[in-house]
């Protein structure tokens, strides 16, 4: 077996220190550690010219730091030539996807989010990259999230890289909120480190609510909802590897999602819609409007560039264990690239700590190469936000979804129940309304299971 399926089968998780050559005596990797050589290229197939496609999304900046990345590599194989195939967003790289793999031409390599790989293996679009790594002495074991490595593994083959493991996190305006303010005794205030309660939350929801001031804004999605269902105890499907329906509306996840609508249909302390629909959620945190909300790593640097915007991170509350949830990315090569030793190549420089370091630099992402997610190029000393391990101890947190294609049209599917029951003057009984989100699931994920006929 490779190291990578033995990785995704082990019970024990790699000490951060081992992560690198030498550690700081905080026990973590030493940033000031020059960049060693983990990767072993095979010169790109040798010494004739080689072309190969690059497939990204994201922002301008985000697509540049791509950008410089294939640079760097071609620096050091002249023979290779990349090109950037670019796409505002993940939707519109996936279709762009689509269309060039109907005419025979998709990208070499491709970065894509993790709720589509159940889709592009059922398609047969990828080629599985642990053994091509591993030629390349890419460390699994040591080097990588393991919680990223397994999200990214099927049929017992590592089938795309991860790249950006960004977990969901609590961003608050420093200027509203003093968290030593939410304890009697200041020394027993919320911290980053240890962490809040719903209850600490909600109070400072509310004590920053004061006139056109929202105390916070958490989004009608399922996504934003499910951490704080497992934090409650509660499920969000039947089963995680096989699921035919949601199960909100069971006891756990039922009293959990109570707790959360208790906060955020209080139109004092959240945005109401027709607020959202004149300013978006991240436009109102900027100028100040709103307290708290709730978002991954990708939020940064837009927040970095708002006029006299002093804001922090903190892990989300919890109502139990603490859980979030990620969202992930990585690269992919395609199962028909006609170039795979140097697509091979390309992809172990670009999850490599010195490919990793320039594409973490923009801010933007929280890069599942250990090294680097424990180097300036992420924490970025000086830059807010100054609590930057909240994300790395965030991935360790994070629950997984469904690995299935469906999973992300039942997002779409249960959307519009969820915005009603934030939103809706009346929702009537909630346990209702969530049988009726936990049915409609089922259309979705299991539409050739028949309903069951009275008295059977």
């Amino acid at each position: 077996m490779s190291s990578v399926r033995r990785l995704v089968g082990a019970a024990t998780v790699a000490t951060l220190c081992t992560v690198a050559a030498g550690c700081t005596s905080g026990g973590g990797p030493d940033p000031a550690s020059p960049p060693s050589p983990s990767v072993s290229l095979s010169t790109a197939a040798g010494s004739e010219p080689v072309s190969l496609d690059f497939g990204v999304y994201g922002t301008e900046q985000q697509l540049e730091s791509y950008a410089d990345m294939a640079a760097a590599f071609t620096k050091n194989n002249p023979n290779v030539t990349i090109t950037l195939e670019r796409a505002p967003d993940a939707a519109a790289a996936m279709a762009n996807l689509e269309r060039k793999s109907e005419r025979g031409d998709p990208p070499d390599v491709f970065l894509m989010e993790h709720d589509a790989l159940p889709s592009l293996m059922q398609e047969e679009r990828i080629q599985p990259v642990d053994a091509l790594l591993e030629e390349r002495r890419i460390d699994f074991g040591d080097g990588y999230q393991r919680d990223a490595l397994e999200a990214f593994s099927a049929d017992s083959s590592l089938q795309c890289m991860p790249h950006d493991v960004s977990p969901l996190v609590v961003y608050y305006n420093q200027d509203l909120l003093n968290l030593r303010t939410l304890a009697e005794d200041p020394d027993d205030a919320p911290t980053a480190e240890d962490g809040w309660t719903w209850e600490e939350f909600a109070q400072a929801a509310r004590q920053m609510s004061r006139g056109r001031t929202k105390g916070v804004y958490i989004a009608p999605k399922l996504e934003e909802l499910a951490p704080f269902i497992w934090s409650g105890g509660g499920d969000l499907v039947d089963d995680l590897t096989a699921p035919t329906t949601l199960t909100l509306s069971e006891e756990a996840s039922r009293e959990a999602i109570e707790q959360v609508l208790t906060l955020i249909r209080d139109p004092l302390v959240t945005p109401t819609r027709a607020e959202l629909k004149r300013q978006d959620a991240v436009d109102l945190f900027k100028r100040g409007r709103i307290g708290m909300l709730l978002g991954t790593r990708a939020l940064v640097p837009q927040l970095r560039e708002a006029e006299g915007l002093d804001f922090e991170v903190m892990p989300l509350p919890s109502l139990g264990p603490y859980r979030t949830i990620t969202q992930m990315s990585g690269y992919c090569i395609s199962a028909d690239t006609k170039q795979l030793q140097a697509a091979a190549d390309f992809l172990a420089f670009a999850v490599s700590r010195e490919g990793a370091t320039i594409t973490t630099i923009a801010g933007y992402t929280v890069p599942a190469n250990l090294q680097v997610a424990h180097s300036p190029a992420f924490t970025q000393p000086g830059q807010q936000p100054e609590n930057s391990f909240v994300y790395n101890e965030g991935v360790r947190r994070a629950e997984p979804t469904p690995f299935v294609r469906e999973w992300p049209e039942v997002l779409v599917e249960t959307r519009p129940f969820l915005e009603r029951m934030f939103y809706a003057p009346l929702i009537g009984d909630l346990e209702v309304l969530l049988e009726e989100i936990d049915v409609a699931s089922q259309s979705v994920l299991a539409p050739e299971v028949p309903p069951v006929e009275e008295g059977e």
